[in-house]
């Protein structure tokens, strides 16, 4: 979007955990314009599950709530998707949910999780855990739901980005899902870096959230990362901390850092660098 006075100006929505919020922001770091919506979910014992439908539905009063009052508004630069990390759902072919959305914090993927070496929280677990209990799929991360829906509306498929693909067990190193997830074929999206246009916004998703159609829709990075660049932590030993719902620490450095524990993990930048850092449900 160009907006009278500045080099333009981008919308960022973040799908949280109790809501979804839509920031209007100039290339300078005003803000134009802010929305929210609240989001409800199912808690019974370690399950956690949220309705996908519910995420549109909420991202659509966000955002025409952001963009409310912008008479001189006249295109966006584009708009970009965050998510919680770990939280997936399957869909089928043509992107309609098969499955509920299963929350970062569940714990149901407590033996899926042994067999593959990985947190229960992580994504991966809890995919092997969907595909037994509900059957094949399509791994479908929390921000595809809404990037799908921007660029076209019920039926659209798009890649997913390899900040949230990262639980899934995605190799961000060598940009490719590892051969020992081969078994899975099919059920795996495509995987594009954080920062790829992913298409624009058509017309219907236009009329029900505001978003200007043809603004483009640029693949997004999961909550942690999305507050990092927020924040500016981004040149080499800088580090950024956020306390929601998730404690989250992460830092920006040249080369991965490694530990055998894993409990700290690496995303990749945009540009290629690498974001190291943990999370800890303690919030």
């Amino acid at each position: 979007m160009m907006f009278e006075g500045d080099g333009g100006a981008w919308l960022g929505i973040d799908l949280g955990t109790q809501s979804v919020r839509a920031l209007l922001v100039t290339g300078d770091g005003r803000v134009l314009g802010a929305g929210t919506a609240p989001l409800t979910g199912r808690r019974d014992g370690v399950r956690h599950e949220q309705d996908p439908g519910e995420w549109w539905e909420a991202v659509c009063v966000a955002s025409r709530t952001a963009l409310t009052g912008q008479s001189r508004l006249r295109r966006l630069g584009g708009v970009a998707v965050c998510g919680t990390s770990g939280t997936v759902l399957l869909t089928d072919g043509e992107g309609r949910a098969l499955t509920p959305g299963v929350m970062y914090d569940d714990g149901r993927a407590v033996a899926e999780a042994a067999r593959v070496g990985m947190q229960p929280s992580w994504a991966l677990p809890k995919v092997l855990w969907l595909v037994e209990a509900y059957g094949r799929g399509r791994v479908t991360h929390q921000p595809d739901v809404i990037t799908a829906r921007l660029t076209g509306g019920r039926g659209t498929v798009v890649p997913t980005d390899s900040s949230h693909a990262l639980k899934t067990g995605y190799d961000v190193e060598a940009e490719a899902w590892p051969s020992r997830l081969a078994y899975l074929g099919d059920v795996l999206p495509e995987v594009v870096r954080p920062g790829t246009r992913l298409g624009e916004v058509c017309r219907g998703a236009a009329e029900a959230t505001g978003i200007p159609v043809g603004t483009p829709v640029i693949a997004g990075m999961t909550d942690g990362c999305a507050a990092q660049i927020a924040s500016g932590a981004l040149y080499e030993g800088s580090w950024n901390s956020v306390l929601g719902t998730t404690l989250v620490l992460k830092g920006a450095s040249a080369r991965p850092v490694r530990d055998s524990a894993g409990v700290v993990y690496n995303h990749r930048a945009p540009d290629g660098s690498w974001l190291p850092g943990g999370a800890s449900s303690v919030g």
